[in-house]
């Protein structure tokens, strides 16, 4: 992107993206300039948070820092590798445990690991020269427009999502049953096998795929047939469906699936920092904690920790994790203290003992890696920031020298660490601020398949419900998780089928409770034949006051038994008639 008299613009000089960028990027500048944000220090007092200076902050929360045990509570912010990653230095310093992303793509990752040796297929603008596009489990109107835009050209395009989002709209929709995407699989293996692929097992030996799956025979047999007889085939694989229960499995199975027509590499999943030295920017000689903690089960974790300061930046946890509620008890203990570097008044800054102000991606420099291609983009400064305001490497430089720590890496500047990052490329800052992009070379390519035990599989096909209606808890168009949020100023909605709310009595726009084992919400409904029977969907992300519910509080905290990847974005839930 360029900003340009004030406004943020697609770069057209960019191989990718061509000129063109999508909506979210073009909220950045509101973000900016937006009134709410906080551009002055705040600490806690008996009276509510009051303004302090900067230094007088810093000073507070380096002492918090060398008092307590320390917890490094981070992710990735706007994915800049040197704000997501160089500050974890001072924290390993610190003896902050390490934190384990596994919330979004580690399912996925870890499947693809084991079953084709690769999390890379090929670019996104693959798409181009594809015959057939499968998209799978993925709304990529709102989460990848330019697949979203290459695929309106390309011949023929199946989605397969058990909602009719924007993208199956589209397309040729395949409403699978959600955690139904195993069963398919086997599905399409099986009409594969029976026209003389090799598939290594009887799929006729896991009962009724049709019943799991929600998708007919003859539809499978479509899908299988257009795979056989398609020479550019591309499947665009989504993370949404890779955060349930079986997940992971789904994600193994259906890259076999290429495999067995042999284009094991035409699918679309992940980016790697392919040449990029990331231990470099984040430990630079260091080794890791030996001990560990998972963010999805982070709130489980942190239960009944006090005498603890924890240092939340490029995150808003008290919102995006499951049983955020939880979380917020640990931060309101008086024994624990908790300091959140942030734009905005989030849910974990509300909680914070100081809130420090961030500066926006606009207003420093960084690398930005990005998904769905192989550029490596320079991210300039183009704005200047408020004067308090402070960058993750900043933020990271000033703590050590209050703490008086004389370690060399954690004082490196962001041209230093940015030429060792690229040093094994044979490029450095200077080119980066010249050319503006770096073509990535390319990862290992997908190998022979290994294919998982048939017990393994077995095990992942299918689950007892546990609640009335399934929960889907996807983001939402303009939203980055809980980015934006405060932005947008959107209102929840409660997606349900009309047959569910005729049999619940529940007319459009009323309120209800939807409710399990862990909380419960009140939420608008919104009557929607988008959604299928037995099936509800709520956007996550939205902001609330930190005490109060949101659609998180109703997922367990619990990781996939096969891959350790989260589970965050579904659950089982009852509902009842507002009063």
């Amino acid at each position: 992107m360029i900003l340009q008299n004030g406004r943020l613009v697609g770069d057209s000089n960019h191989p990718f993206t061509s000129g063109f960028t999508c909506g979210k990027a073009a909220l950045s500048l509101r973000q900016v300039s937006d009134p709410e944000r906080i551009t002055k220090a705040l600490v806690r007092t008996k009276k509510g948070f009051e303004k302090i200076s900067i230094d007088k902050a810093i000073s507070i929360a380096a002492e918090k820092l060398s008092s307590n045990k320390v917890y490094r509570i981070d992710y990735s912010g706007h994915m800049g590798l040197l704000s997501r990653f160089f500050h974890q230095r001072l924290l390993r310093r610190l003896g902050a445990p390490e934190l384990v992303w596994d919330i979004c793509s580690t399912a996925g990752d870890v499947a693809l690991m084991d079953g084709v040796g690769s999390i890379w297929g090929c670019d996104i603008d693959a798409i181009k020269d594809s015959d057939l596009v499968i998209i799978w489990g993925a709304n990529v109107a709102y989460s990848s427009i330019h697949a979203y835009t290459w695929a309106k050209q390309a011949g023929e395009v199946f989605v397969i999502d058990p909602v009719k989002t924007p993208t199956a709209e589209s397309f040729f929709h395949v409403p699978v049953n959600p955690g139904g995407d195993v069963a398919l699989s086997l599905q399409i293996l099986r009409e594969l096998d029976a026209m003389g692929y090799e598939v290594p097992f009887c799929v006729d030996d896991f009962g009724n795929l049709e019943h799991i799956s929600g998708v007919s025979s003859e539809t499978a047999h479509l899908l299988a047939s257009k795979l056989a007889n398609s020479s550019r085939p591309f499947v665009f694989i989504g993370y949404g469906f890779q955060r349930q229960w079986n997940g992971a499995m789904a994600v193994r199975l259906v890259a076999s699936i290429l495999s067995v027509i042999d284009q094991p590499d035409r699918f679309y999943f992940d980016r790697p920092y392919h040449g990029i030295d990331v231990d470099y920017i984040r430990l630079k000689g260091q080794e890791p904690s030996k001990e560990t903690l998972s963010w999805t089960l982070l709130s489980k974790q942190l239960k009944g920790v006090t005498d603890a300061t924890f240092l939340v930046l490029n995150a808003n946890p008290a919102n995006t994790l499951p049983d955020r509620r939880q979380l917020v008890e640990t931060f309101q203990n008086s024994r624990n203290k908790v300091i959140v570097h942030d734009m905005f008044m989030t849910e974990s800054a509300q909680v914070a003992d100081v809130v420090l102000p961030a500066k926006h991606y606009l207003e420093f420099e960084d690398l930005v890696a990005s998904y769905g291609h192989r550029f490596l983009a320079f991210n300039e400064k183009g704005l200047e920031p408020p004067p308090d305001a402070m960058s993750n490497m900043e933020l990271a430089r000033e703590l050590a020298r209050q703490l008086k720590l004389e370690q060399s890496e954690l004082y490196e500047t962001d041209r230093e660490v940015i030429n060792g990052a690229l040093r094994n490329l044979g490029i450095d800052y200077e080119f980066m601020k010249e050319h503006k992009i770096y073509r990535l070379p390319d990862p290992a390519k997908p190998g022979p398949v290994n294919w998982p035990e048939i017990a393994q599989i077995r095990h992942s096909s299918y689950k007892t419900a546990e609640g009335s209606y399934m929960l889907l808890t996807p983001v939402g168009r303009l939203r980055i998780h809980s980015q934006y949020a405060n932005v947008l100023k959107e209102v929840p909605l409660l997606e349900i089928n009309p047959k569910d709310a005729q049999k619940l009595s529940i007319s459009n726009k009323e309120q209800v409770n939807i409710k399990n084992n862990r909380g419960s919400l009140e939420v608008v409904c919104k009557v929607t034949d988008k959604v299928p029977p037995g099936v509800v969907r709520l956007e996550h992300g939205f902001w609330a006051d930190a005490e109060k519910p949101n659609v998180n509080d109703l997922v367990e905290p619990t990781l996939q038994e096969y891959s350790g990847g989260s589970q965050i974005m579904w659950t089982f839930v009852n509902i009842e008639k507002g009063e």
